[in-house]
């Protein structure tokens, strides 16, 4: 029984040390850390909010942009398309096989009266190449320049070949 004593006592004054004397600055510390701590979880987690509603939108951005351009060219005419492809002008020899005629006016040619390029008029036995797959007609000089480096239609952009 002694023995259970001196066991309550020591427990007693365990109970009481702690109780008594608490160690220096643990509750300003607590106060302040944990105030502290959670300040820094809350800056955390906006940021982590912030970051993913950034990702979230260009996310959104670009596969918006990507159904755009895929209707688009599902859309579009397929000649148009590989003239937009196509880097290179039209060779000297395919340019000798698309027709030149001589402009009259009046005449059942399509070519308007004034060539898209240059702007200049039509005159009266002058050359027109017309491309055949589009029926625009230009300036003999002014249209071989264009296909030279392109080959595509400079009025309506189809692929000339």
């Amino acid at each position: 029984m002694a023995m259970a004593r001196h066991h309550h006592h020591q427990h007693r004054l365990l109970l009481n040390t702690h109780t008594v004397a608490p160690p220096p600055n643990i509750g300003s510390s607590t106060s302040h850390g944990s105030g502290g701590s959670f300040d820094n979880n809350m800056m955390l987690i906006l940021a982590a909010l912030l970051c993913s509603l950034i990702g979230a939108l260009l996310i959104n951005s670009i596969i918006r942009c990507a159904i755009r351009c895929s209707q688009r060219l599902a859309i579009e005419d397929p000649d148009l398309v590989l003239s937009q492809l196509a880097p290179t002008g039209v060779s000297k020899d395919a340019l000798g096989q698309i027709p030149v005629v001589a402009y009259q006016p009046g005449s059942d040619i399509p070519a308007k009266e004034c060539c898209p390029i240059c702007l200049g008029e039509f005159g009266g036995g002058e050359k027109v190449r017309i491309l055949p797959k589009c029926g625009h007609g230009f300036h003999v000089k002014c249209i071989d320049t264009w296909l030279l480096s392109h080959s595509s239609c400079p009025n309506c952009r189809v692929y000339v070949l």
